[in-house]
């Protein structure tokens, strides 16, 4: 029987051990559930480096059940409290695979869990919790950048029914990104965007604010159509340009064949109060009308 030899630790601190594959018969150790080759060290292992020269994947291993605590396959700790050490470098040369792979089948807690133990002083403030740096191989002067994406979401057997991305701080569900691809911003935790993309004011902020720039051919907001017809547009001056425009959302659109209009629906409930600064214009049996702010009302255009 050949077998590839594993190294079991009680305590790993990066060391020089080379473990080679070899053939052997199985022995009683091996029947046991120990692979025949299998190295043991009770205590703490310490040297240059650790290497592999296996045919086979070098595997570190161990096994849990319900009695056991925290009995991890692998713990790399980095004591020093000082420098640039991590503890747990990962480097791959190989342009055609991943540099690591990382698969688990929880029920309730996350494939991968980071934790970053923060300072109650703020004194962390230039830290995260997941940092992402894209660099090009060979520019220094940038020039250049990658094409590699930052982050990608997909999947292989259908789209998943939880959500894509869930940012939760303040007791609302902040930013999510359901599996529907609806995009929530303050809703409630839990709730389902009524949109493609919702925004729940919270507090006094501004639901949304856009700030134009110097461009004065610019545009803040464009709308289109299933065509790609742009039907309204607000401008940099904050003009607001739309190919028609009706004022009244109860009951469907009335232009009466006209293109470039205004067309105003008869008020539902006819102004009664005189208005404090300017007046109210609005359609009342097909008529237009106007009331002033002493509260005289005058008929524009008849029906």
């Amino acid at each position: 029987m050949t077998s590839t030899r594993r190294l079991f630790l009680g305590a790993f601190t990066a060391g020089a051990v080379t473990v080679a594959a070899g053939p052997g018969t199985a022995s009683a150790a091996e029947q046991s559930g120990q692979a025949e080759g299998d190295a043991i060290f009770e205590g703490e292992v310490k040297a240059q480096s650790f290497r592999t020269e296996a045919g086979a994947t070098s595997t570190f291993r161990t096994t849990s059940t319900a009695t056991t605590t925290k009995l991890h396959a692998l713990t790399a700790h980095q004591v020093g409290v000082a420098g640039n050490g991590v503890a747990l470098n990962v480097v791959s040369d190989n342009p055609d695979d991943s540099a690591m792979y990382l698969s688990g089948t929880e029920k309730a807690r996350g494939t991968l869990k980071i934790s970053h133990r923060g300072y109650a002083d703020a004194s962390d403030g230039g830290a995260a919790a997941l940092s992402i740096y894209l660099e090009t191989t060979g520019v220094v002067d940038g020039s250049g950048g990658t094409a590699a994406q930052g982050i990608f979401i997909s999947h292989t057997t259908g789209p998943t029914k939880g959500n894509l991305i869930t940012v939760r701080n303040n007791a609302v569900d902040d930013f999510v990104v359901k599996g529907t691809g609806q995009v929530g911003i303050g809703v409630q935790v839990g709730a389902t965007p009524r949109a493609r993309v919702e925004i729940a004011q919270r507090d006094s902020a501004i639901g949304l604010l856009m700030q134009a720039n110097a461009d004065s051919a610019g545009r803040l907001v464009e709308f289109r159509d299933r065509a790609g017809v742009a039907k309204l547009r607000v401008l940099n001056s904050g003009a607001l340009a739309a190919q028609n425009a009706q004022f009244g959302v109860a009951g469907a659109e009335s232009y009466g064949g006209g293109d470039g209009v205004i067309g105003i629906r008869n008020a539902t409930t006819p102004p009664t109060a005189n208005p404090t600064n300017g007046g109210v214009l609005f359609a009342e049996g097909g008529a237009l009308k106007w009331r002033g702010p002493a509260g005289s009302v005058t008929v524009i255009a008849p029906a």
